[in-house]
C-alpha cells in the first residue's frame, strides 16, 4: 500500500498530539482519540479538535472500515493494542511498556543481562522511606508504578528537605503506605548520553540519533550509525533488544545511560514510548517516518531516511493559565516548528485549556540543519517567530553543548563534524 494513501489512526493521552500533525503530512489522512474517563466530559476533553491537518474522533473503533493503521506512541492501552493486533496493524508497545513503569522489573531485567546496577534499597510506604532517609544524604528517590504521582526526587539531606517530603506524602494520602520506593545511590558520572530510535521485533535500525537531553529543558541530537555508538550504549542496545522483541514491541525506544570517567555505563531508564524530548525534533529529523511506522506494524524493520542529520530543541513557554483558556496566534512559517500538548485549534490559534492540562503540557519549539550550528541558528530563527507573550531561552542548549564537549573528552564520539562552543548559541 502507498503510504500516501494511508489512514493512520493515533491513540494517544495528548502528549503525542504533535506527532500526529506531522505524519499528517504524509498519509491521506489522520485521525486522532484521546480517552475520556469522566462521567461528565467537558470541552477540556478534546484535546486535537479544531486542527485543520488531523481530525479527532469520539471513540478509536470509529469508522473502522477507512482504517488502515493503529498507532499508540505512549505507554499504556497494552489490552486495546491486543485487541485490535491481527486484525490491523499496531505500531505500539504491547505491554512492553512495563519495563518502564515497573522500576523493580527493570532493575531485576538489567540484573539478569549482566549490565551494571547502580546500588539501592527497597522502601516499603512512605514512614518506612522517611526513617530510611534521616540519616541519608544525596540520594535518588523513584517511584513504581504510579510515575505521575512521583517524579524523580534528588534527597539532599533532612535538613534540606523534610518538608518537601511531608508535602509528597500528603498529596499521596491514604495510598502512601502502599507505594513502593527504589532509594539509588548517586552514580558519579559526567556525561548522561542516549540512543534515540525505535525498535521492531527486538532489533533496532542501523541508523539512530545520538541524543543529550537537559531533563525539562532542552534536547540536542545527531543521526550516527550504531556501530559508532560507545561500546557501552551498543551493548545495552543488544541486551535489551531481545527482551524488547519478547513483547512483539514495535514502538519508539531510547536509552538513559550515564557513563563514569572510567567508562562504566549505567543504564538508569529505559523509555518504551515516544520520548519528550525529543519525539518532537525526531520526527522533523526522520523524512519517512510514516513509512517507519506503516512496516514496523507490519512486522517490518525500515532505516530511517534523515531530511537533517542534527536537530536541537528548546522548552518553549506559552501562557497557559490555570483558570481560562489561553490564546496564541502562531504563523503559517513557524506552525511546524512549534510542538505543543494537550491543545486544540480553532480560528488560526492555538487554544490551550486551562485547569488540570496546564500541569503536565509541554510546548517545544524545534530546529534542524545539516550541522549542529545550522540547526542551532534555524532555532533562533524559529524564536524570533513567536508571538508577543510566548518565550524560549535558545541559552538552554548551552549546558548541553558543554556536555558534549565533557563526553568528547572521554573519548565519546558524539557525532560526525565539528560540535560547536557554547557560545554559537548565545552570540
Amino acid at each position: 500500500m502507498k503510504i500516501e494513501d494511508l489512514h493512520i489512526r493515533v491513540v494517544d493521552k495528548g502528549l503525542f498530539l504533535p506527532l500526529a500533525r506531522r505524519l499528517a503530512r504524509d498519509v491521506r489522512k489522520v485521525s486522532y482519540w484521546s480517552p475520556c474517563e469522566r462521567a461528565f466530559p467537558t470541552l477540556l476533553d478534546a484535546i486535537g479538535d479544531g486542527f485543520p491537518d488531523i481530525s479527532r474522533v469520539p471513540c478509536y473503533l470509529e469508522d473502522l472500515q477507512d482504517v488502515d493503521l493503529f498507532c499508540f506512541p505512549d505507554t499504556g492501552m497494552e489490552n486495546i493494542q491486543s485487541q485490535l493486533d491481527g486484525d490491523f496493524p499496531v505500531w505500539g508497545s504491547h505491554g512492553g511498556c512495563e519495563l518502564e513503569l515497573k522500576r523493580g522489573l527493570f532493575l531485576d531485567t538489567i540484573k539478569k543481562l549482566g549490565l551494571p546496577v547502580p546500588d539501592y534499597d527497597k522502601i516499603e510506604g512512605i514512614t518506612n522511606l522517611k526513617l530510611h532517609l534521616r540519616d541519608q544524604e544525596d540520594k535518588w528517590i523513584k517511584i513504581s508504578g504510579n510515575r505521575g504521582d512521583w517524579e524523580t526526587f534528588h534527597w539532599r539531606s533532612w535538613s534540606e528537605d523534610e518538608n518537601e517530603l511531608d508535602a509528597k506524602a500528603a498529596r499521596l494520602g491514604p495510598f502512601r503506605e502502599l507505594l513502593t520506593f527504589y532509594v539509588l545511590d548517586p552514580i558519579d558520572a559526567d556525561v548522561e548520553d542516549g540512543c534515540d530510535s525505535y525498535c521492531v521485533g527486538g532489533e533496532f535500525p542501523s541508523l539512530v540519533i545520538h541524543g543529550m537531553e537537559a531533563k525539562d529543558k532542552a534536547f540536542v541530537g545527531a543521526f550516527q550509525e550504531l556501530d559508532s555508538l560507545p561500546e557501552p550504549m551498543r551493548e545495552i542496545n543488544e541486551a535489551f533488544g531481545p527482551i524488547l522483541g519478547q513483547y512483539g514491541y514495535r514502538n519508539f525506544f531510547s536509552s538513559e545511560v550515564r557513563i563514569t570517567p572510567e567508562g562504566e555505563a549505567y543504564f538508569i531508564d529505559p523509555t518504551c514510548r515516544a520520548g519528550s524530548p525529543p519525539s518532537q525534533v525526531q520526527a522533523e529529523m526522520i523524512g519517512n517516518l510514516a513509512e517507519i511506522i506503516w512496516a514496523g506494524a507490519n512486522g517490518e524493520l525500515v532505516e530511517p531516511e534523515p531530511s537533517a542529520k542534527f536537530g536541537v530543541q528548546a522548552l518553549c513557554k506559552f501562557h497557559r493559565d490555570r483558570e481560562n483558556w489561553s490564546y496564541v496566534k502562531v504563523s503559517d512559517e513557524l506552525d511546524r516548528w512549534v510542538k505543543s500538548t494537550h491543545c486544540m485549534w480553532q480560528d488560526g490559534m492555538l487554544c490551550l485549556p486551562p485547569g488540570e492540562y496546564v500541569t503536565g503540557c509541554e510546548d517545544w519549539l524545534t530546529g534542524i540543519g545539516d550541522t549542529f550550528a545550522e540547526a542551532i541558528r534555524h532555532l533562533k530563527h524559529n524564536i524570533k517567530l513567536l508571538p508577543s507573550g510566548a518565550e524560549c531561552d535558545a541559552t538552554q542548549l548551552c549546558e548541553l553543548l558543554e556536555e558534549v564537549e565533557e563526553a568528547e573528552k572521554q573519548g565519546i564520539e558524539f557525532a560526525d563534524g565539528k560540535v560547536p562552543s557554547p557560545d554559537t548559541v548565545t552570540a
